[in-house]
């Protein structure tokens, strides 16, 4: 007897079970001969290569290499009735394409694995481009190369470049305004009035108690980030930590530990004496007092809503 499934391929009943029985174990699961044998309950193994055969015939298995060793992955009706409306040519590219996942495959490199002549290549790509089943990506490791992918995936980070680049550019633009907001949201938890704690000269300087926890997560500054929504790309808390070592390195930012960052004295004093006019700024220093280890700067208390700084060890890999 023989049977139909959705998509109009016809398939005896025997392979319409086995493509079941496959397909409900999740896209990508994998089987061994032994695993199928067991699931159809068939001892010989003629039998069992008949079957797998007749789904091969209709794309809807595909052999998986893992491990040196050769496993059956079922394959989704839509995508087997795709592959049937291509030429040999287009389902011989398209497969290397299928193989390259989120990291995609230079054009040169198909020509070369489907040993197909240049003209016959771009004729393929263009035909599977016109159709929506694959796409060309920009790599910002190679913006002269064309990779190709499937058009339902995302490019990976190694493609695109991640959240810093737009259209395979560094966007320094988008990078400088976030580098100046995550230091203004630190030196806010680091001071009791934030960049403005100095603006009146020394003497008025207000500190927190040492108890006080001082200092702002790579997690508290992407919420705020999030919250804020001044980012129109997905970050990650890695994506912070790396703005926040770059303001490190610029000697804006000192850290306390691991993913634990606050801002330097220095950093809030040139930004108050960029802000302000030099004749004041030498006019403060000419009328500051003398230096006394008992009058040189205030103290907060920790009031009941601070919390109480909490050190960690840093983490070695």
């Amino acid at each position: 007897m023989s049977g139909m499934i959705e998509n109009g391929l016809q398939l005896s009943d025997n392979a319409k079970t086995l493509h079941s029985q496959m397909m409900s174990k999740g896209i990508g699961a994998l089987f061994t001969q032994q695993e199928l044998q067991k699931q159809m309950g068939i001892g010989s193994l003629t039998d069992l290569m008949s079957i797998v055969q007749e789904l091969l015939d209709k794309n809807l298995i595909k052999l998986v290499k893992q491990n040196d060793e050769l496993k059956f992955q079922g394959v989704l009706e839509s995508e087997a009735q795709k592959k049937a409306t291509m030429s040999a040519e287009e389902a011989l590219v398209y497969s290397y394409i299928e193989a390259s996942g989120r990291e995609g495959i230079w054009s040169k490199t198909i020509k070369a694995r489907t040993n197909l002549h240049q003209h016959v290549v771009l004729k393929c790509l263009k035909s599977l481009e016109s159709q929506r089943y694959v796409k060309s990506v920009k790599s910002v490791k190679f913006p002269t190369r064309k990779i190709y992918m499937l058009y339902s995936l995302q490019p990976s980070v190694e493609i695109t470049g991640g959240p810093w680049f737009t259209d395979g550019e560094l966007d320094i633009e988008f990078i400088n305004s976030l580098l100046t907001i995550v230091w203004r949201f630190i030196s806010e938890n680091t001071f009791p009035n934030g960049f403005k704690n100095f603006e009146n000269g020394p003497k008025k300087n207000v500190f927190y108690a040492p108890n006080v926890k001082n200092y702002s997560t790579t997690q508290e500054i992407l919420e705020f980030i999030t919250a804020a929504q001044v980012a129109n790309v997905e970050l990650t808390p890695s994506n912070i930590r790396s703005l926040c070592e770059v303001l490190v390195y610029d000697d804006k930012l000192e850290k306390v530990t691991h993913d634990c960052y606050r801002v330097t004295l220095e950093s809030i004093l040139q930004m108050n004496q960029g802000e302000g006019e030099p004749e004041a700024g030498n006019k403060a220093l000419e009328d500051e007092e003398e230096f006394s280890i008992f009058n040189y700067f205030k103290m907060f208390p920790a009031s009941k809503h601070d919390k109480e700084v909490v050190y960690f060890d840093e983490w070695t890999i």
